[in-house]
């Protein structure tokens, strides 16, 4: 009989121990590490909005802190309450994001669910594409109690799919609907802090009601992100209207023009502008610009008539 070695055997017995050892450690390694790839996401999502928030509130204080020492107390009083307020309504707008980071930081195992595989993301989002297929057809047809079903259909799928959520908001946003886009634009952010259309429809929600400081805030927030749209530039432009400083609103206004330079409404919002503080000059060059695009505008003529009698 062949005789095996004694290191051979115990060779052969150290295989055996460590080969399904290694190969379980392997797989929870993996494992572990998609774990700590998740909970890092989210935590970063929650940075980003701290630090919206941090930029937000200074702003607010760098706005107010010359201001302060020139009034009375009784408007220091005043302006300590609108302080606080716009704090509450900032910090109400990632509280979302740290109660979910929280979540995370807690307990590393906490979630349970197991990553969805590579198929069956595949599946789900062929199943969402179809949903937001449908339901564009129903809007485009003015379907839209149909439209809104359609949308909350999908979010059902997933209820953090991004781009559900944002016709979602749109649809209650254009409904004025304040109330229900206010919650969908907030979750919106809370997924991607740098959505500059979300944080000035925010804005513009909180500017219609009255909430001048706050809506500011926002709205040259979405200006920081995206300095070339001109809707957000209209939006300080009206908040600057409306808060007593139409010169800060001409500049706002002559940001538009730049880029919006052969828009015959904007030109004539900004001849008003300076055709209110006085400024007959710069009123009549717009109305006469606006006149160069389009001739026949029969505003424009009647305000230069106007001007030049006088």
């Amino acid at each position: 009989m062949l005789k095996i070695p004694v290191f051979l055997w115990m060779l052969f017995t150290i295989i055996l121990i460590s080969l399904p050892v290694g190969i379980a450690s392997f797989f929870f390694s993996r494992k572990l590490f998609k774990r700590l790839a998740h909970m890092l996401g989210k935590i970063d999502t929650f940075d980003a909005l701290t630090k919206f928030k941090n930029d937000a509130i200074h702003l607010y204080r760098t706005k107010f802190k010359s201001l302060r020492s020139r009034v009375s107390k009784e408007k220091i009083l005043g302006m300590q309450h609108n302080e606080q307020e716009f704090l509450n309504t900032i910090e109400d707008i990632i509280k979302p994001a740290s109660n979910h980071s929280k979540h995370y930081d807690t307990d590393l195992m906490i979630d349970d669910d197991e990553p969805e595989d590579k198929t069956t993301l595949i599946k789900k989002r062929k199943l969402l594409e179809k949903v937001i297929y449908d339901a564009l057809w129903l809007r485009k047809e003015g379907k839209l109690d149909e439209y809104e079903k359609k949308i909350i259909e999908g979010l059902a799928i997933d209820p953090d799919d991004k781009d559900l959520n944002k016709l979602l908001a749109d649809l209650y946003f254009t409904m004025s609907n304040h109330k229900k886009a206010l919650s969908i634009l907030k979750k919106i952010v809370e997924l991607d802090p740098k959505d500059h259309k979300a944080i000035w429809q925010i804005g513009e929600i909180y500017l219609t009601s009255g909430k001048f400081d706050i809506a500011e805030m926002l709205i040259q927030k979405a200006i920081g992100i995206n300095p070339t749209n001109p809707k957000y530039y209209i939006s300080m432009v009206e908040l600057m209207y409306n808060t007593d400083r139409k010169h800060d609103a001409i500049e706002e206004m002559e940001k538009v023009i730049k880029l919006r330079p052969t828009n015959s409404a904007y030109m004539l919002t900004l001849a008003d502008l300076y055709e209110e503080v006085g400024d007959i000059d710069n009123a009549k060059k717009y109305y006469f610009r606006v006149l160069e695009y389009e001739p026949s505008n029969d505003k424009a003529k009647k305000k230069l008539k106007e001007l030049v009698v006088e």
